[in-house]
């Protein structure tokens, strides 16, 4: 072995050590990424403070920072900024809360090392995902069933009943499919109506459907907005109105503040909610507020969770990617966990309804 021979290795392992420290002096970077903030900046603010809460508590302050990409709902934005986050070195990425929007990321992804946390978001038992995908959610399947049973059990017999579902979004078709399995499932009759969000016409044509009949259960698969003045369109004395998590929590009522009429039957289903808080809920609600002086949103939870996971990760391998995630053991506050390698989404589910003074807890 010749001189320069063995004087090019030394460099080249020289060069390694510096490349290896400068990594390891360089912060993790974890990225937020979503448009739910462009709506309700309550959301975007506990977002924000519930990820940097979590840090701070690390005592990781300094090794992991958090970089903001937000977005509008210019078509594609969600493929645009996935690829930016990845170009710029992001870690893992918390966010994309629509279903649609983690959709068009995941179709855009090359690879699985670049971990994924969302919270609203979730999927059919059926559906398959990519390795980096974590959703905290319980399934779309397990909250049609849980719901459906609360209705059963209240009402004994559910007989007239209709699924409003806005069709351009991709979680209402999910949850019309789930909602039409159980239905089905249960020989439960129903009929359906279908709507795009922003056609100006819906009420007009919803007026001429319901001239063929009359619906005493209505689900409304749709967003808070459509679903008010759905709602306010078809409340009658004894019109049921049944919802999903997009009415929102007891933090952040937003169908009920969109309605017009507050006198209505309705009820709807959701992983946590603050009315029903478990021990670790309660414990991190006092933390928050202390900490930020102002209640915290389930967004708020959720952001908590997804950013403990990583960090918990970092502490037990010093890296995060995919991989290190899997190798936690954590439960989350919202009831989702990892354990012996495997990622559980959550079966906590609670069930509110909607009063004259805002959303009740149903025992």
């Amino acid at each position: 072995m010749n001189l320069l021979y063995i004087n090019k290795i030394i460099q080249i392992i020289f060069l390694s050590l510096i490349s290896l420290n400068s990594l390891a002096n360089n912060p993790i970077k974890i990225c937020l990424a979503g448009r739910i903030v462009e709506n309700l900046d309550s959301y975007g603010k506990s977002f924000r403070n519930a990820a940097q809460l979590a840090i701070d508590n690390s005592g990781f302050t300094k090794k992991i920072k958090i970089e903001y990409y937000f977005y509008d709902n210019s078509p594609l934005k969600p493929m645009y900024v996935h690829q930016k986050m990845i170009n710029e070195n992001c870690s893992a990425i918390i966010g994309f809360e629509y279903l649609s929007d983690l959709l068009l990321a995941i179709k855009e992804q090359k690879d699985t090392k670049v971990p994924i946390f969302t919270s609203y978001a979730s999927k059919t038992i059926a559906d398959k995902l990519p390795s980096n995908i974590f959703m905290l959610m319980p399934s779309y399947d397990y909250q049609a069933l849980k719901m459906i049973d609360f209705l059963q059990k209240k009402f004994n017999k559910l007989e007239k009943v209709l699924l409003i579902t806005e069709i351009n979004r991709e979680e209402m078709l999910k949850y019309k499919e789930v909602y039409s399995t159980e239905l089905n499932n249960k020989n439960i009759k129903f009929n359906t109506f279908d709507f795009m969000e922003n056609d100006p016409q819906i009420l007009a044509k919803l007026s001429v459907f319901l001239k063929k009949n009359n619906y005493h259960y209505v689900f409304l698969l749709s967003g808070a907005i459509a679903s008010a003045k759905i709602a306010d369109a078809m409340n009658k004395n004894n019109t049921v109105f049944v919802g999903t998590e997009n009415f929102g929590s007891s933090v952040s009522p937003s169908f009920y503040t969109r309605l017009k009429n507050k006198v209505i039957q309705s009820y709807f289903i959701r992983n946590i909610d603050y009315l029903r808080p478990t021990r670790g809920l309660s414990l991190f609600r006092s933390i928050y507020k202390d900490k930020v002086n102002e209640e915290p949103t389930v967004l708020a939870a959720y952001t908590y969770d997804a950013m403990n996971f990583l960090i918990t990760a970092y502490k037990k391998t010093g890296f995060i990617d995919t991989s290190s995630i899997y190798k936690i053991n954590y439960i989350g506050l919202s009831g989702a966990y990892f354990k012996k390698h495997k990622f559980h989404y959550s079966d906590e589910f609670v069930i509110l309804s909607v009063h004259e003074d805002g959303y009740h807890y149903e025992n």
